[in-house]
């Protein structure tokens, strides 16, 4: 296959070129490219590598809030060929059954689900050792912050023994207990209970300082406020390795969207003021904060058709998530496309030590994208827990492909 006139992402900026696809791998990369080959005409659509997502949930044992194989499909309409599942299922993954179980999903050839382990389970490390042989490729306490000091720093030097990632839901348990969002002046005027920033700071602080005798692979997921901020640049300049990913809803939302009490952005970190929305943005934009994760977190309608204080936190919005992205960043200049699509492609590839990118010899997994596509924001199935339906967006993913095989494709 020959894939023509397109705008390809490469190496970080926009080139016109050709694509050759063969045998599932990106064959040649030129102007003008002729042959025998099925041609399929972008008309100038973007082609970007395929999104990868650090962090997203399947709901395994909870299938009431959305099915597993609705999440893929709902991963593969937003342009990933990648998700990392996080190990709060139901069992969790804590044993190599339940990491080999979630490997064998069903799912479309070239679609890869990564798996990450559990740091503790009741209370003790984990197995590491022995999900790290059955192939997890990260270890994380997510939706918790892992707070005995001694089994984290034991759980780093098993990380840096198996070169796995160390993923972070860097929050002080116990202050983050004393509230439900930041405290400030929306926790004053909502009457929410507030908790300080000061707690993803101080977890962050921890964790780093005491990677700093272990050098495994540590990664802050959903940074939330500028003190994580300039704590994380703070560690890099002691030599701490550690990365960052940002969440979409806290890269386009801020505590004000708590004024009208709206559970479906009810979510864990909670939403800084506009000082921290704008200091993740500038650090998004300088690759202080490497790449987006959606954190993709579904919940019934019922669960989250309740008071405030008693929804559960999450927001599911995989499939919706560059759409909105578009719309917020890109198209009121905040954050180039650029920058975007490294964002969600190549650098969360990157972190996980996937080979990745429009290069000969990757596999070729690309997403299609229209720009000055004017649409309303849809999620047809799964969670209804998505702030972005029934937005507007001005860009659209309009297909994906896998190993060189289209999977998605939108209807026009």
């Amino acid at each position: 296959m020959i894939i023509k006139n397109c705008t390809a992402f490469v190496d970080d900026e926009f080139q016109k070129m050709d694509l050759r696809i063969e045998n599932g791998t990106i064959a040649e990369i030129g102007v003008n490219l002729v042959g025998d080959d099925e041609v399929h005409d972008c008309n100038g659509m973007i082609v970007s590598p395929a999104f990868v997502d650090l962090h997203t949930h399947l709901r395994i044992g909870q299938e009431y809030k959305e099915d597993p194989q609705i999440t893929i499909e709902k991963a593969i309409r937003g342009g990933y060929c990648a998700i990392n599942v996080m190990p709060n299922t139901v069992p969790p993954v804590n044993t190599a059954p339940m990491v080999k179980y979630i490997k064998e999903l069903k799912k479309p050839e070239g679609f890869s689900i990564m798996v990450t382990g559990a740091i503790t389970c009741d209370g003790l490390l984990a197995e590491i050792e022995n999900m790290a042989e059955a192939g997890v490729i990260a270890i994380s306490d997510d939706g918790n912050w892992t707070e005995n000091s001694f089994i984290f720093y034991q759980a780093l030097k098993y990380a840096k023994r198996h070169d796995l990632l160390v993923i972070d839901h860097a929050q002080d348990t116990v202050l983050f207990k004393s509230g439900r969002i930041y405290e400030g002046q929306v926790s004053f005027q909502t009457g929410l209970k507030g908790f300080p920033k000061a707690a993803e700071a101080h977890a962050v602080y921890r964790d780093g300082t005491l990677n700093l005798t272990v050098g495994a692979k540590l990664h802050i997921t959903h940074l939330s406020t500028v003190m994580g901020l300039d704590t994380i640049s703070f560690l890099k300049h002691l030599g701490s390795h550690i990365t960052a990913d940002v969440t979409p809803h806290h890269l386009l939302f801020d505590d004000t969207a708590y004024l009208e009490y709206e559970t479906k952005l009810k979510a864990n970190p909670p939403f800084g003021d506009d000082r921290d929305r704008k200091a993740l943005i500038h650090a998004l934009r300088s690759a202080e904060i490497a790449a987006i994760a959606t954190d993709h977190a579904p919940h019934s309608e019922p669960e989250k058709d309740q008071e405030w204080e008693d929804a559960p936190y999450g927001i599911a919005s995989i499939d919706t998530a560059f759409e909105a992205l578009y719309e917020g960043l890109v198209k009121t200049n905040l954050v180039p496309l650029e920058i975007l699509l490294s964002a969600l492609s190549t650098r969360p590839a990157q972190i996980l030590g996937m080979k990745h990118g429009i290069a000969v010899g990757n596999n070729a997994n690309l997403v299609f994208i229209k720009e000055n596509e004017p649409h309303v924001i849809t999620s047809r199935m799964g969670a209804k827990n998505n702030p972005y339906v029934g937005k507007d967006s001005s860009a659209k993913i309009m297909g994906l492909m896998l190993d060189g095989t289209m999977v998605y494709k939108h209807a026009q």
